[in-house]
C-alpha cells in the first residue's frame, strides 16, 4: 500500500531535520568521575529504554549536502532508502542492543556495589521528561542518566560503513544536583572528535556499500551486538570507587 502523500512528506521533514541537526557538531563537555564526592553513593536511578524500532544506515558526509535544501531533500531520501534495505534484513525485532546493553551493564553496576533501580523510558519520551522521572525520590542517592543509540555509518559516499553504538551517561547527586561524571562513548566509528571515549571495533566490521552491509546480514548484526561487552566494560571501570 502506498502512503499518503503528506504521511511521506511528514517523515521526509522529520529525516531531514536530524541530518541538518546531527551534521552541526559541538563540544562535548565531559565530566570525569568525582570518586571521592561519590563515597557516599549507594543506591541509583537508571533510565532503562526500550529498543531502537530502526537502525539507521547514513552517509555522514555526503555530497547531497553541498546543494542547499534541495540536496538535503535527496540526501533524506537517499538515507531512508538505504535505512529501510538494512531494516529488511537486519530485522530490530531480532537485534535488541539495548536490551541487551542493560543484561550486562546494571550487574556490571551492581557488582561495584550500587543499588540499582531501572526506570522504564520510551524513546519517544521527550529527553526532560525521562531526566525528571529519574530523578524522582526513590531514595537513591543519584541518578545516573544512561542512553544507547546504535546506527551505520560512512563518513562519505565512497568510503566504507562502520557500526557506530552511542552512549552518553550522567552522573549526578540526589542532594547536592552536583555533576558527578559525565562522559560520551563512541564505539567504531570514529568522527574525530577528541571530547569523547573512542573504542575501537573489529577490524573486519566494515562494509564498503549498502549491498556488502545487508550481504551477510548474521555478521552485520554481531558487529553491532559486540560494542555491549566493550562499552559495558569501559564504563563500569570509570565508575568503580
Amino acid at each position: 500500500m502506498i502512503k499518503p502523500l503528506t504521511s511521506r512528506f511528514a517523515c521526509l521533514s522529520l529525516l531531514l531535520g536530524s541530518i541538518l541537526i546531527t551534521g552541526c557538531a559541538t563540544k562535548f563537555e565531559k565530566q570525569a568521575f568525582n570518586s571521592e564526592a561519590a563515597g557516599n553513593i549507594k543506591k541509583i536511578t537508571v533510565p532503562h529504554w526500550n529498543d531502537q524500532d530502526e537502525y539507521s544506515a547514513r552517509v555522514v558526509n555526503h555530497p547531497g549536502l553541498s546543494f542547499g535544501l534541495i540536496g538535503a531533500v535527496i540526501v533524506a531520501a537517499d538515507t531512508s532508502s538505504k535505512t529501510k534495505k538494512l531494516n529488511d534484513a537486519l530485522d530490530p525485532q531480532k537485534t535488541k542492543l539495548t536490551a541487551a546493553f542493560y543484561e550486562k551493564a546494571l550487574p556490571g553496576l551492581r557488582q561495584l556495589g550500587y543499588e540499582v533501580i531501572a526506570v522504564p523510558a520510551k524513546r519517544s519520551d521527550k529527553a526532560d521528561d525521562v531526566k525528571a522521572a529519574v530523578r524522582t525520590a526513590q531514595g537513591q542517592d543519584a541518578s545516573l542518566l544512561l542512553r544507547i543509540d546504535a546506527s551505520y555509518l560512512a563518513a562519505g559516499a565512497s568510503t566504507d560503513y562502520y557500526p557506530s553504538v552511542v552512549v552518553d551517561a550522567e552522573l549526578t547527586d540526589s542532594k547536592s544536583q552536583a555533576t558527578l561524571y559525565k562522559e560520551a562513548y563512541h564505539y567504531g566509528y570514529n568522527d574525530g572528535n577528541k571530547d569523547v571515549v573512542h573504542l575501537e571495533a573489529a577490524t573486519d566490521c566494515k562494509f564498503k556499500d549498502i549491498e556488502a552491509l545487508t550481504a551477510n546480514i548474521d555478521k552485520t548484526r554481531t558487529c553491532l551486538t559486540a560494542s555491549v561487552d566493550v562499552l559495558v566494560k569501559q564504563i563500569v571501570a570509570d565508575l568503580k570507587k
